[in-house]
């Protein structure tokens, strides 16, 4: 009996060692790789004479906070633009404010501000190539202020050093036991459509209900993930790099599909609660037909599948083709077997049926750029090299321009702050400061929490301080080889390294490591002078609470003020770009890109309780059903011409404005005015229900678009109707007899 417990016990043992060794090997692999880069840039700094070889060291753990060699690369590629382009703004504000404290101080807050702003209104690696650019001035500028003539000597030394740092980290990262990019974004481009797929089943399935925005919100934050890996798996896949459009393609398509199942939700909430027996059984026929061929990943789960096979996309490709061309007949089959029911009925199932016409034109689109990104290598080129530039070239941005206002002014202002002490005190260590409030005020502009950020960036300086002059005035005096110096600074940046690579101290571990490296200052030749290191270490601290206090005090993230910002700008999608903007084949894109930043923004945003974040997000879903409404029945009426009556242009353009108007100033007269015109656009648009008179007719394309831009009013009216959305309540009370007169309208 003692053996068999014994036996078990040690069983226990192996399996678990074995699960901490599976979980963490990656880890010792990422900070043994890390010492290596950070000591190989050190001593090729050292070997070369350069000034600061800890430049180079900080520019090694920067770039490598990522495990995958692809995102080290991006990063470090970016880290070098932005260096490079920070020391040449440097030497420019030297060379126009020498020696001039208040012009210096002001030009330098406001390049800052300007590189923040452009940090926070891009995104992905390009949003840091402008962080390294405002804080890198600060870094070039302010030890060559007193000095003008030497900041020539001091750009070259820093671009060196920062070249020689990111080319070491990207050496080591994809020469030495590599992890790449590439298979991170297939499985997670594998598990976002797995559970596209079982969204489809929870939203549109006979008896389940889903509550809230949480489905989709999931889905559009990993879709987000999946892009941002997409931009590191460029630099270090050429299939990827050349094939980039397909992946973009995938986003677009991802992004309608999400925005026709949650409409369609909508739609079924609404028919169930309305329709007749047998409209509600015609529509569960429509809609049984795309389940029974989509994927139930939660219902095989039992299968211990870990997400979808390509071999099922490929035949769920296949499957919707084929229902594609099916649907049409299928709908005007139903509507004849339904013509003895009310318009209104029909109505429901005509919108219903067009709705997942189209929804289903969307999701093979996904399968088939799903299906595309994984054989790219065997297909050509299908794009010319003028045309790829030209898709990159257009970087694409958030639409918060507000927020990355605010948070350009508060690092410029915070920067005028720190440097206005500096000069009223006289003190030493003053551009030391101004540098840390420079790097904090930049690099934490874009964290979903930046005071937080900035206070874990804190608390690992003051760490790394501690640990440096250990390091520095008790270790470093008993070294005489390069060999124990590497071996000490190691162990010491792998500790950092390693608290890093948990989520919940990643900030901490990141400002212990880079602060060290920063503050004990290896140079050429080493200097032992422990009243300077207090003084800068002091003054680090300093720079990083004024980043903090300015993250807190300034407008807030989580504050009310950014929160009406949001809105304002949600409302201004629909109230202008939606109706007024050039009507191309990118405009919808925009938009719902647009859209799906500032879903993400006020998601990720920390929680306030003066932040009713649900109203947000539902602000935005409504801008998001309308606007696309607005911006699909713009196309479809450029595309139809002459085809639609005569009137239908005025009463377009009647519609489009009533719905601006509510967005602009979402009042209970607003609204109404928004159904009135739905209700005359429907009347106006002539109805294709009664046009197949045979139960095998097929709808043609021409009538589908008429389906379609039917379906499009329809859901414009369920959406002003719906009591879920709080822009709306005022006209609660109404909803009843405007609800009649919607449906009434379908004749």
């Amino acid at each position: 009996m003692n053996l068999l417990t014994d036996s078990t016990a040690s069983l226990r043992w192996r399996d678990a060692w074995r699960a901490y060794w599976h979980d963490d090997l990656p880890r010792f692999l990422h900070i043994a790789k890390v010492a290596m880069a950070v000591t190989l840039s050190m001593g090729l700094c050292m070997r070369l004479e350069l000034r600061t070889p800890s430049t180079a060291m900080v520019s090694c753990v920067i770039v490598m906070m990522h495990q995958q060699s692809g995102m080290v690369i991006a990063r470090g590629f970016y880290r070098g633009l932005g260096m490079i382009g920070g020391s040449l703004a440097g030497l420019v504000l030297i060379a126009l404010f020498p020696q001039q404290p208040l012009p210096f101080f002001i030009a330098l807050a406001a390049w800052i501000g300007v590189c923040v702003f452009c940090a926070s209104y891009f995104r992905n690696f390009q949003s840091y190539g402008f962080v390294l650019t405002g804080y890198a001035t600060a870094i070039t500028a302010m030890p060559a202020w007193a000095n003008p003539y030497g900041v020539f000597d001091t750009v070259v030394f820093t671009i060196s050093e920062v070249v020689i740092g990111v080319a070491c980290a990207s050496l080591v990262s994809a020469c030495f036991f590599p992890r790449r990019v590439t298979p991170a974004l297939y499985a997670s481009s594998r598990k976002n459509l797995t559970h596209l797929l079982d969204a489809i089943h929870r939203s549109l399935d006979k008896g389940v209900t889903l509550t809230g925005f949480d489905t989709f919100l999931d889905l559009i934050r990993e879709r987000a993930g999946v892009e941002s890996l997409r931009a590191g798996a460029v630099f270090e896949d050429p299939s990827i790099r050349l094939h980039n459009h397909v992946f973009q393609d995938l986003d677009r398509s991802f992004l309608d599909s999400v925005a026709w199942i949650h409409a369609l939700h909508q739609l079924k909430v609404r028919v169930c609660a309305d329709a007749d027996a047998r409209a509600m059984s015609a529509i569960d026929a429509l809609i049984g037909a795309l389940l029974a061929i989509v994927p139930n990943q939660t219902a095989d789960a039992a299968a211990d599948t870990p997400g979808v096979t390509l071999e099922q996309v490929e035949a769920l490709s296949a499957g919707l083709t084929a229902l594609e061309a099916q649907l049409p007949a299928r709908i005007a089959r139903s509507l004849h077997e339904l013509a003895d029911l009310p318009p209104p009925q029909r109505q429901f199932v005509a919108t219903t049926g067009s709705a997942l016409y189209f929804s289903i034109a969307d999701l093979r689109k996904v399968c088939d750029r799903y299906i595309d990104a994984r054989t790219a290598d065997r297909r050509p080129w299908s794009r010319s090299v003028i045309q790829a530039i030209a898709r990159i070239g257009r970087t694409r941005a958030t639409a918060n321009r507000t927020a990355a206002t605010i948070a350009g002014l508060r690092a410029a202002l915070a920067v005028l702050v720190v440097g206005a002490t500096w000069l009223a005190s006289g003190w030493v260590g003053g551009s030391t400061a101004i540098v840390a409030v420079a790097i904090t005020s930049a690099l934490f502009a874009l964290a979903p929490d930046p005071a937080v950020a900035s206070r874990q960036i804190f608390c690992g300086c003051l760490s790394g301080w501690l640990a440096g002059f250990a390091f520095n005035f008790f270790v470093l005096p008993l070294f005489d080889s390069f060999a124990l110096l590497a071996l000490s600074v190691a162990i010491v940046v792998m500790t950092g390294c390693y608290v890093n690579t948990f989520a919940n101290t990643a900030l901490l571990g990141l400002g212990f490591s880079l602060y060290f490296c920063f503050i004990v200052a290896i140079a050429n030749p080493v200097v032992y002078n422990p009243s300077a290191y207090l003084d800068t270490g002091f003054a680090l601290l300093l720079g990083i609470a004024a980043a903090a206090v300015a993250f807190s005090v300034l407008a807030p993230r989580a504050g009310d003020f950014i929160s009406a910002q949001y809105l304002k700008q949600i409302r201004a999608l629909v109230a202008n770009t939606a109706r007024d903007g050039d009507l191309d084949d990118d405009l919808l894109y925009r938009f719902e890109l647009h859209l799906r930043d500032f879903i993400i923004q006020i998601a990720s945003a920390p929680k306030d309780a003066r932040v009713n974040r649900n109203t947000l997000i539902g602000w935005a879903f409504a801008a998001l059903e309308i606007g696309r409404a607005m911006i699909q029945m713009r196309l479809d009426t450029a595309q139809s011409g002459d085809a639609l009556p005569s009137a239908w242009r005025a009463m377009q353009d009647d519609w489009l404005a009533a719905l601006a108007d509510v967005f602009d100033d979402a009042t209970p007269a607003r609204a109404q005015r928004a159904l009135d015109a739905t209700r005359r656009a429907l009347d106006v648009l002539p109805c294709p229900a009664d046009a197949p008179d045979k139960p095998d007719a097929v709808l043609g394309g021409p009538l589908l678009m008429r389906f379609r831009m039917r379906a499009l009013l329809h859901f414009t009216g369920l959406t002003l109707l719906d009591e879920s959305l709080p822009l709306w309540q005022p006209l609660q009370h109404a909803r009843a007899d405007v609800s009649a007169a919607v449906s009434r309208s379908a004749t």
